[in-house]
């Protein structure tokens, strides 16, 4: 039987996820993976602010020692979002990054055995995507001279908060520690309800594909993050 290729878009698609699973466990495509690291990071949530959560997951994945990002890297950045007030849980616990504005808080990473018990009480973050802007320009240090200002295209079509935060936060935190994205980068935020590779060619300096629910066989650009 004669095998199909994909189409063009689902094949850059593949490697994409190739190329992201190859950092994730330090091995070539196709090689057995070992077992992987159980590093959690834990982001208390007081309220939904998107600029909080930009500066903050960049933030966080940038101050990590050598030996916290490679672990939490190896966990596939994994990360809780939970609600919690950071006012009340850094007084019990010492958190790495708080947003200026107290609306969140990131703590860990952890390993899976070991989470402080207070965490253990907060709720998981629930609830519908908040009204998003289709572009929204975050602030970063452009008086330095750092360049343009990178865009990051975020897919938002059927998405809950948790899984907005889920995407966006594995996309800064994993183009920060690949050093593809500065902490201190302005950047816009582009959303628009579905997603393709860019046309021309053009590569990203990240992007966030996941296979498609319902074992359909194909995969899904979630987030594009623009070459610097």
């Amino acid at each position: 039987m004669l095998s199909v290729a994909p189409p063009p878009a689902q094949a850059r698609l593949a490697e994409l996820l190739a190329e992201r699973v190859a950092w994730v466990t330090g091995r070539p495509p196709g090689e057995a993976d070992a077992d992987p690291a159980d590093t959690t990071v834990i982001v208390a949530l007081r309220s939904f602010r998107l600029a909080d959560v930009v500066h903050g997951a960049r933030e966080f994945a940038a101050a990590l020692d050598h030996g916290e990002a490679v672990a939490w890297r190896q966990s596939w950045t994994r990360t809780r979002f939970l609600f919690g007030n950071p006012a009340n849980i850094t007084r019990w616990i010492r958190a790495r990054v708080v947003a200026p504005g107290g609306t969140a808080a990131w703590i860990g990473p952890f390993p899976d055995d070991r989470w402080p018990g207070l965490s253990r009480l907060l709720k998981p973050v629930t609830g519908g995507a908040p009204d998003l802007p289709r572009d929204i320009d975050l602030p970063g240090a452009e008086r330095l001279g750092l360049g343009p200002r990178r865009v990051l295209r975020v897919a938002v079509g059927g998405l809950t908060l948790v899984d907005y935060l889920v995407h966006l936060h594995h996309t800064l935190a994993e183009a920060v520690l690949l050093g593809r994205l500065r902490p201190d980068e302005p950047l816009r935020l582009s959303h628009r309800p579905a997603l393709g590779p860019e046309p021309g060619g053009e590569p990203p300096a990240y992007a966030r594909v996941l296979p498609e629910p319902g074992d359909t066989g194909r995969l899904r650009l979630h987030t594009w993050l623009s070459s610097g």
